[in-house]
């Protein structure tokens, strides 16, 4: 059960008193001991003291360290066990589980062990062993029990102990140790003892120690009518709220100690980070790069974990990509990082390189296959890069052994992470340098893994190490700052000028019980264990609640009305709170930077939508993209200066499979080796259906053969089977619709031509372009998807391609088709001249689409008239936001970032700049 404090009460004057005599201080936490030895440290300054000795402060586990260190140096060495760090208790758990038949059948054995490791703490510091066996267990209490005696098998002969357990040895031992004894123990700031801390203080105070306890809040009991209640519409805006009232206060009194708790901390810290950034210090978010660091006016209790850190999720990143696959978002972290090889000298180029490799990349990255794009895209441009990966490569093919201890996977992560240059070649600003400290100490600490675990795969000591960091929290070093957000255990014992206590809804506090499901509940509830029953809770956090009441002579209590859920929900004041009356604070209203930025400038309107015309030397040159330049501005005139003057593009997704584009090329492909094969229709209808199926598969074969080079993840095995079958079918299909036409000739597949057009030159690429036994030609174009021939009319079209071939390149041509390649729905789309031409399309007099047009030549000459505007239109500047089609223009356009069309879209086409 809790126990009560049961020492000798002590005023915090004497305190000071006895620390200069030499008494020592406990504490219950760390912060709380760096707070205490400030206090004592002012102090000394207020008396005018020149000089004193350091005090002995420090947390409880610290102290017990010191007793077992100082006893393991001494003569009586031989007789202490060593003792195992947390890093070395958990692996040992983990490996006695899954030894064991009941580990056998368990998922999630790292996170078992947790569970299991805080039950053997909590059996020892609340004393539970020598009546766990009067209590019911049942099968996790029945697991627990066997793996606790596999544990102390395998400690006992290797001669290891652990925290818990070294604080009984010091118990039984204490008044034998040849140590330095302190003679006043003074307890601070402890709410209540555990039995095993009770019995070790009860040890210190029978071997001669005076043992005085010490409560920091009870000589600043305050009456309630400081404080006051606060609701707020939600958490959110209970921070806004926090940061705002905590920055009045500091204006208000530079010198104020201001105390932020927040009992869910973990879920919040981002969100507490980003609003008392923005309400503090609003311009430092939006400072150049290079400037310097100013220091925030507050401290966040609760670290990040380490893995979190840029330069240690780099590292990780290098040794998963050494062993295994990588998700594609992280390689691309990776390949841009600065704390790499060349990061700063090749800084653009491999952010340029990195846009190139995802048009070819997988969800999903080998070392190899990373190796391979880079090289086909260009990786001439990044040579330090090439060479770091290549050298890395190699690394991976000769010496990445199999098996191996811990110390030589620390000393192949040395020689891993020297190869890429980590941690780069600039300096590395105070967070990053603190942080590559840290990561050597983990390291250091990796190393001392041997001691329960002999070997290892490298796999498996990497899985170890990403859960090592990401289990270690870490927190820079900062300098002394005036606000302090804590969380509800750090906060234990501080005090402060001013406390804000948030997040106490009904749904947050009391906190829930968190009973461990390896110790019977009904032990736990006798215990009474802080958090092991809902009256224990109730109990704590109510002794919490009063002792916060006790930290400040202003304190605020604060609550969200509504839920962060999706539906909102509504939340009540904490039962523990209802009786402080509720208020509405006043607080100062804080102009946010960029509105301080809007407020200062002026707005100009200026017309926006025309750029330069094309100059003569650029007409002269083929323009890049070729008919896409037309088939965008008859889109929208921005999105087509976007694309090819700016040479803006969005950056590509990796994908797994084949998208609709590559499954497109592939038919495009296999089509174009059938028909420079067969020639003719005559040919088509003669060939055997074996030898036609035999030209189909080598065909598609070569097609999926030759996309596979840059895919191979995706037209690999089974997949390359897969999509092997579906083109055979889909060609042989569509070959049956070509056998219905009258005799022709395809006299050109995949050709090159130069077109020109309202005084510009493009490139082009003509899919198929077929001769009539009459002589005529017609254009055709292949598509996977569902096509209309309205989409070639208009003086906007939305598929201008095959008008274009007809009226610049193919003149005299009788007909414009789309060969829509559609399951079950294979067709000629098409604008003819004369029926008959082909299967199921009529002459364009007949078709609705066309009854403007009373003549064939009318028709390409209006054709012609538009093609010729749409190009003139480009090449004169005009870049107006202007669909076609608002909004189904724009669903798939990946310039709306650029264009701001939502902005636009109601108003004019002016620009609103300040």
């Amino acid at each position: 059960m809790s126990v009560s404090l049961k020492f000798p009460q002590a005023p915090l004057s004497e305190v000071f008193e006895r620390l200069d005599a030499g008494a020592t201080v406990i504490t219950p936490n760390r912060r709380l001991a760096v707070a205490l030895k400030d206090k004592f440290n002012n102090d000394q300054v207020c008396r005018k003291n020149v000089a004193w000795f350091s005090a002995d402060i420090l947390p409880f586990s610290a102290f017990i360290a010191r007793i077992y260190y100082d006893t393991l140096y001494s003569q009586r060495t031989s007789e202490f066990p060593l003792l195992l760090t947390p890093v070395q208790e958990q692996i040992l758990w983990e490996s006695v589980i899954q030894s064991s038949d009941a580990g056998k059948t368990l998922l999630r054995i790292p996170q078992t062990a947790q569970w299991v490791r805080e039950a053997w703490q909590l059996a020892h510091a609340w004393q539970l062993f020598p009546v766990l066996k009067d209590f019911y267990s049942n099968e996790d209490g029945k697991a627990f029990q066997e793996w606790v005696t596999s544990y102390k098998r395998i400690t006992s002969r290797n001669r290891q102990t652990d925290e818990v357990r070294v604080l009984d040895l010091i118990i039984k031992q204490y008044e034998y140790l040849e140590i330095s004894k302190p003679a006043c123990l003074i307890c601070y700031g402890f709410d209540f003892f555990t039995p095993q801390q009770n019995s070790f203080l009860n040890k210190l105070r029978t071997t001669g120690c005076e043992v005085l306890a010490v409560n920091p809040l009870a000589e600043k009991r305050k009456s309630q009518s400081h404080t006051k209640r606060v609701a707020s519409v939600s958490s959110q805006d209970e921070i806004y709220q926090a940061a705002k009232w905590a920055r009045a206060r500091l204006e208000s009194d530079n010198t104020a100690r201001i105390g932020i708790v927040v009992p869910a901390l973990a879920s919040y810290r981002g969100t507490i980070q980003r609003i008392f950034h923005s309400i503090m210090m609003p311009e430092v978010r939006y400072v150049l790069p290079g400037s310097t660091d100013q220091v925030l006016p507050f401290n966040i209790s609760l670290g990040m974990a380490l893995s979190a850190y840029p330069l240690i999720n780099m590292a990780l990143m290098i040794l998963k990509l050494m062993g295994r696959e990588l998700e594609f978002e992280q390689v691309s972290h990776l390949l841009r990082s600065p704390f790499l090889v060349g990061g700063e000298e090749e800084k653009s180029s491999r952010a340029m390189l990195d846009a190139k490799i995802r048009k070819y990349a997988d969800p999903l990255m080998t070392l190899e296959r990373l190796v391979v794009i880079i090289k086909h895209v260009g990786g001439q441009a990044c040579p330090i890069l090439v060479q770091c990966l290549s050298e890395l490569l190699v690394f991976r093919q000769t010496k990445l052994p199999r098996t191996m201890n811990h110390a030589a996977f620390v000393q192949l992560v040395a020689e891993i992470l020297q190869l890429v240059g980590f941690p780069g070649e600039r300096s590395l600003d105070s967070t990053e340098y603190q942080t590559l400290k840290k990561w050597h100490e983990v390291m250091a600490e990796f190393v001392t893994l041997d001691n329960v675990k002999q070997k290892t795969s490298y796999a498996e000591a990497v899985r170890c190490l990403q859960r090592i960091t990401s289990d270690t929290l870490f927190q820079p070093e900062t300098p002394e700052v005036p606000i302090q957000i804590l969380g509800v255990l750090e906060a234990a014992g501080m005090d402060f000028d001013h406390l804000w206590v948030m997040g106490l809804s009904d749904e947050q506090w009391p906190l829930r019980p968190h009973p461990n499901p390896f110790l019977p509940l009904e032990l736990q509830r006798k215990a009474q264990l802080p958090l092991g029953s809902t009256l224990e809770s109730f109990a704590y956090s109510q002794r919490l609640t009063e002792n916060w009441l006790s930290s400040a002579d202003e304190v605020i209590f604060s609550y969200p009305q509504h839920s962060d859920d999706r539906d909102g929900h509504e939340l009540k004041p904490s039962p523990l709170i209802k009786s402080i009356m509720e208020c509405a604070l006043e607080l100062p209203a804080y102009i946010s930077h960029h509105s301080q930025i809007v407020k200062a400038g002026g707005l100009e309107c200026v017309e926006d939508d025309h750029v330069p015309p094309l100059t003569d030397s650029v007409k002269q040159q083929a323009i890049k993209g070729g008919t896409a330049v037309i088939k965008d501005y008859a889109a929208c005139p921005f999105r087509a200066w976007a694309k090819h003057r700016l040479n803006v593009e969005s950056i590509a997704v990796p994908h797994t499979g084949l998208d609709a584009m590559e499954r497109g090329s592939l038919v495009h492909d296999v089509l174009a080796q059938i028909w420079s094969k067969l020639k003719k229709k005559g040919k088509l209808v003669s060939i055997s259906a074996e030898s036609l199926d035999n030209m189909l598969l080598s065909a598609v074969k070569n097609s999926i053969q030759s996309m596979s080079k840059l895919r191979s993840s995706a037209l690999s095995g089974r997949f390359s089977d897969v999509e092997e079958r579906r083109l055979v079918s889909l060609v042989r299909e569509w070959l049956e619709q070509e056998k219905k036409r009258s005799d022709f000739t395809v006299i050109a597949t995949e050709d090159k031509r130069t077109i020109h057009v309202g005084g510009l030159m493009f490139n082009t690429r003509l899919d198929r372009v077929d001769e009539l036994d009459n002589g005529q030609h017609i254009v055709i174009d292949y598509k996977t998807s569902k096509q209309s021939i309205s989409a070639m009319l208009s003086d906007r079209p939305k598929e201008p391609q095959l008008p274009l071939y007809l009226v610049m390149a193919e003149e005299g041509a009788v007909g414009a088709a789309f060969a829509a390649l559609k399951r079950g729905q294979m067709s000629f789309v098409a604008i003819v001249k004369d029926e008959g031409l082909l299967p199921g399309v009529k002459a364009f007099s007949d078709s609705n689409g066309c009854k403007q047009f009373r003549s064939w030549d009318e028709l390409v000459e209006t054709w012609r008239h538009d093609l010729t505007n749409l190009a003139i239109g480009f090449a004169s500047g005009d870049v107006k936001v202007s669909p076609k089609d608002y909004p189904a223009t724009c669903d798939y356009c990946d310039m709306q970032s650029f264009c701001r069309i939502g902005e636009r879209m109601g108003g004019s086409n002016k620009t609103a700049r300040i």
